[in-house]
């Protein structure tokens, strides 16, 4: 799939949404926004009952963002990405956030062989997560099966769901392990828990491909009783390839631990939307939205539309090349960016932040 035909199908996707599971457009809601560039970038694009969290929030009253991480493997930059948009949230409502990094559903996955391979990926990723500025007055992170209350919570959870349902969600075969049945129950927990133990309403930062979770587990609270979560849908940076950055496919992405020639390789080997030669690309220009650099370069570094608009009309323009001029801006970037991360991932002593 081209990355056009992806953001065709990404649009195609979000409209089908909204038509079939009430999601609506950020737009009608971003006057409210006390900060407006996670709009104006197009990284927010649509949400499910914020508008009901702002309510609370312009009242004075808290409420609280939950998300997670899936402990296989190393952080890559999509990870990165992701948390760097729930801390701005985090700072933006002074929102307490709840990070439950789920070994057990990556257990059930058969991504990772025993729990103990769980947890040495849930500390070294935690380092990087809080490397990233968010606030450990306000932040709860931890490891889901080292916590009690989260089997207590999904065997309540799990009596008000049915195999059927879980299946159909999830797209379940018979031939599955009854872990990933029961896993929806433990997800639901994490969502709902800040309800259920402070009384806290919860908003949820994901893509909409895990909208199923937050429909299944809005389901659920009405059956306890409990208000139901909010969402954010965010749309996520694209990887080196046209497929999204994943830790087990190396090749899509950019980890924490890239730098130099590694970190330059990689990034010129991203899909961009330049022409053939140089020639051609001065005389016919470059399309910006065909190119993975250039969403890197809007998602990640410029501010402000003005800059962005300059930046895509050289490039149309052919004033700019994919190589020497984005390219490098992209690394130069990456390699002080990262660099800081992993510097403050060192002071963190994870083992006391992890609940």
């Amino acid at each position: 799939m081209s990355e056009g035909q992806a953001l065709s199908k990404a649009s195609a996707d979000l409209s089908r949404m909204m038509r079939e599971f009430h999601i609506r457009p950020i737009e009608e809601i971003a006057e409210r926004f006390p900060r407006k560039s996670l709009i104006e970038k197009g990284i927010v694009i649509a949400h499910r009952d914020f508008d009901k969290i702002l309510d609370l929030y312009e009242k004075g009253e808290r409420f609280a963002i939950v998300s997670g991480r899936g402990p296989s493997g190393p952080i890559h930059l999509g990870h990165l990405f992701l948390f760097n948009i729930v801390r701005e949230l985090q700072e933006i409502f002074n929102a307490e956030t709840f990070i439950p990094l789920s070994d057990d559903e990556k257990l059930v996955f058969n991504k990772i062989e025993d729990l103990s391979d769980g947890y040495y990926w849930a500390k070294d990723n935690a380092k990087y997560i809080m490397a990233l500025g968010f606030d450990p007055k306000i932040t709860h992170i931890y490891v889901s099966s080292q916590q009690g209350w989260v089997y207590r919570y999904a065997l309540m959870i799990s009596k008000k769901l049915t195999i059927s349902t879980v299946k159909n969600a999830l797209g379940v075969e018979d031939s599955s392990n009854i872990g990933i049945l029961f896993y929806a129950a433990v997800q639901i927990a994490h969502i709902l828990q800040p309800t259920l133990d402070y009384g806290l309403r919860v908003v949820v930062p994901i893509g909409l491909d895990q909208d199923v979770f937050m429909r299944l587990t809005r389901d659920v609270a009405d059956k306890l009783g409990v208000p139901k979560p909010a969402s954010l849908y965010v749309r996520f940076i694209p990887g080196i390839t046209n497929e999204p950055m994943s830790s087990s496919k190396p090749e899509t992405s950019i980890f924490v631990s890239d730098a130099g020639r590694d970190l330059l390789s990689k990034i010129f080997k991203a899909v961009t939307g330049g022409q053939g030669t140089i020639e051609e690309q001065r005389r016919f220009g470059a399309n910006p939205k065909l190119c993975n650099i250039y969403q890197w370069l809007k998602m990640m570094i410029f501010e402000g539309n003005f800059q962005i608009s300059l930046h895509e009309n050289r490039c149309e323009r052919g004033e700019i090349l994919c190589g020497f001029d984005c390219k490098m801006i992209v690394f130069r970037y990456l390699e002080a960016y990262l660099k800081t991360i992993r510097e403050k991932a060192r002071e963190i002593n994870i083992e006391r932040i992890l609940e």
